[in-house]
């Protein structure tokens, strides 16, 4: 088997001070265990605790390649990019740019007379969590009805809002790609910055690094995506024509390395262990809990008796797997380049088997 051994990097927050290098040969013979088992061609895992990140990399770019992934090969967040919408969001709340009750139309006052009554008086707040009724836009079969939207990347964000605000309401709850295209809008509207370069300026202002759309676009360095077809992993070159609308980023098109989405994930968790950092502790704990079942970006329940946290993401050639226990102070990422049902399965099942040994 082609694959790096797995390393694992302590870091101690200062941000981007690195400290020794730590191995775990649990992690590391269950992460190959995995891997081979689901037939996997890269994973990437991060384990943190609120002072400690430990990562993880093992495999190929692309299936039966031969070029390795390294610590900082980047890797499709889908929808856990929504993350850092909410993050941005409530940031931007605590600057007083808008607040979470802000209605839509607060913004957009010309849009009142020409979508439906029931969306006259979504907030900001609904659509971050899923509360909004609009239609969910989960599907490729979704996108294919729309006409073509002209003009920047903002103006199609303002014409796919107008559109989908004329289009039949659905339950509240029902997860919406559409309504993180609509928060994303109102961002916008309150700022002199595109969501694009809001999103890299937090996001760098914490001196991460992300790209925007899959990552063997940036690099072919970066993991491929695959696709199945008869039980086979295709894997799509960087040419290959399946992409985001690029309107949709605020709802999952985010790519990062497991190093800086682990430093990311990795503030929630302070937050969510009682310290203040970009945001304040009782912003994390509104985040990840402050409603039940879908809270703002992150999905939450009860379990064993104690709160998590957590969010799947995925574009269909790549999968991200968050899972955050506060009252353990850990939190585990995995990140592969496939998103196959026996895949997910696996990566399920070595998050299961991490938490149980409880290794940190």
């Amino acid at each position: 088997m082609n694959s790096t051994i797995i390393t694992f990097i302590a870091i101690f927050l200062s941000m981007n001070t690195i400290g020794q290098i730590t191995t775990n040969g649990f992690i590391d013979s269950r992460t190959a265990e995995i891997r081979e088992k689901y037939a996997i061609p890269a994973i990437a895992v991060g384990i943190i605790k609120s002072d400690t990140c430990y990562y993880g990399i093992q495999g190929t770019t692309k299936v039966n390649g031969y070029k390795e992934v390294v610590l900082k090969s980047k890797f499709h967040l889908g929808s856990n990019s929504k993350a850092i919408t909410s993050f941005i969001a409530l940031k931007m709340v605590k600057e007083e740019k808008l607040h979470f009750h802000t209605k839509l139309v607060d913004l957009f006052p010309e849009l009142k007379d020409s979508i439906r009554k029931e969306y006259q008086i979504i907030t900001l707040g609904d659509l971050l969590s899923h509360r909004a009724k609009v239609q969910p836009y989960t599907s490729g079969l979704d996108f294919e009805k729309l006409p073509r939207f002209e003009g920047n990347v903002s103006e199609r964000r303002y014409a796919f809002t107008k559109y989908v605000l004329k289009e039949k309401s659905v339950r509240k709850g029902i997860y919406s790609n559409a309504g993180y295209v609509m928060a994303s809008l109102m961002l916008e509207k309150v700022s002199s910055q595109t969501f694009e370069q809001m999103a890299k300026d937090h996001l760098s202002s914490l001196g991460l690094d992300c790209y925007f759309g899959f990552p063997n676009k940036e690099s072919e360095l970066n993991p491929w995506g695959h696709s199945g077809a008869n039980e086979e992993l295709i894997p799509l070159e960087a040419s290959h024509p399946y992409k985001l609308e690029d309107y949709m980023l605020a709802a999952g098109d985010v790519s990062m390395d497991i190093v800086d989405y682990s430093r990311f994930i990795q503030i929630h968790l302070q937050g969510l262990h009682g310290s203040d950092n970009y945001l304040e502790k009782e912003d994390f704990k509104t985040l990840h809990f402050g409603l039940r079942g879908l809270s703002y970006g992150w999905g939450n329940k009860v379990n064993i008796l104690q709160k998590v946290s957590f969010h799947d993401g995925s574009a269909g050639t790549y999968y991200c797997h968050t899972y955050m226990i506060p009252k353990k102070d850990l939190a585990i990422i995995i990140m592969i380049n496939s998103a196959e049902p026996k895949q997910i399965q696996g990566i399920y099942q070595l998050r299961k088997q991490l938490v149980r040994k409880r290794i940190l």
